[in-house]
């Protein structure tokens, strides 16, 4: 891996959410991992052990990496040992997200959502006028 320095004049970032990761400088391996199961209730009561991750399938099935029908061949060429970047402007690195300023050699990130929304449902009324 091709080694550069990182010279960044300002970042500005809100916020770095779980697993996220925000990296100046050169890296070997970056991996990140997020599991998130949401859930939103029209009225707010919850019971405790109510969702847990292994209850739900999408936590537990393997994700097969996609491999290249044909072989990839890179060569790269640095022309200047050094990354210069003015400005970096990123309100909110959301799960398993990366803001990467220098080399890397390898990179793997996962995010898995299950979103539950519980709502109560309308009392069924007549089509006719009373």
């Amino acid at each position: 891996m091709c080694r550069r320095t990182s010279h960044i004049h300002k970042v500005d970032v809100l916020s770095v959410d779980a697993s996220s990761v925000l990296q100046v400088g050169d890296s070997q391996c970056l991996d990140a991992v997020s599991n998130i199961l949401a859930v939103q209730r029209e009225k707010a009561i919850f019971y405790e052990n109510e969702f847990m991750f292994e209850d739900y399938s999408a936590f537990s099935i393997p994700l097969v990496a996609p491999s290249p029908t044909e072989p990839i061949c890179i060569d790269t060429f640095h022309d200047c040992p050094y990354i210069f970047v003015r400005n970096v402007r990123v309100p909110f690195l959301a799960a398993a997200s990366v803001v990467h300023i220098g080399s890397n050699e390898s990179i793997s990130l996962e995010t898995r959502v299950v979103n539950i929304r519980h709502l109560f449902r309308e009392e069924p009324h007549s089509g006719g006028r009373r």
